[in-house]
This record gives C-alpha cells, sequence and structure tokens, in this order.
C-alpha cells in the first residue's frame, strides 16, 4: 500500500528519469548530426533512464501513468535540451504596430 507522499517521491523521481532521457536522446542526436557517427553510450543512459523512469511511474500510478506522464515529460525534455543545443529554433515575428485609426465619432 502506497501513501499519497510516496507516489509524489515515486513521480519527481519518474520525472528525473524521463527528463534526463529525452536529454540524452537529444545529446545523442546532436552528436549523431555533428560528426556522423552514433554515440551509443549516451543512447544507454537514456534507455538506463528511461526504464528507471517507468518503473517508478509503473510503482506509482500505473502502466498509463507512463504514456501520461512519461511521453510528455520525456518530450518536454527533449525538445528543451536540442533548442539548447542549437537542434532547432523557435522564434517569434512580432508585428510592426499598426498606426492607430482614427477614433470613433460620438453620436451627439
Amino acid at each position: 500500500m502506497s501513501t499519497p507522499a510516496l507516489q509524489v517521491v515515486l513521480l519527481v523521481f519518474a520525472g528525473v528519469g524521463f527528463g534526463g532521457a529525452g536529454a540524452s536522446m537529444a545529446v545523442s542526436r546532436c552528436r549523431w548530426l555533428a560528426e556522423g557517427e552514433r554515440d551509443l553510450g549516451m543512447l544507454g543512459v537514456a534507455a538506463m533512464l528511461g526504464i528507471f523512469g517507468t518503473l517508478c511511474t509503473i510503482v506509482s500510478v500505473g502502466a498509463l501513468g507512463v504514456l501520461a506522464y512519461g511521453t510528455v515529460a520525456g518530450w518536454a525534455a527533449y525538445v528543451i535540451m536540442a533548442q539548447h543545443l542549437g537542434l532547432f529554433a523557435i522564434e517569434v515575428e512580432r508585428a510592426e504596430p499598426s498606426e492607430p485609426e482614427e477614433a470613433p465619432r460620438s453620436l451627439r
């Protein structure tokens, strides 16, 4: 029987595991694109952290928690790390302010 406090602690550990797995995948992909060789060490680290996160999630909330929590945490960590490494950039274009329109006329 697990208490709510234990479930929270396990989900925090799972978040760290899935986050580390996503970041490791981003580093591995960056090295593959830069050097042309697969980084099997980082892929191994990603697998190890993914398994750790999966086990913590299954013990805490069940198997569907891996899909609901793990995929989101891993994907978010991958995107943040890939952007940090320069694999892609998210840029926002700001529209130039248009000239103010004519003030509405009163009906008096």
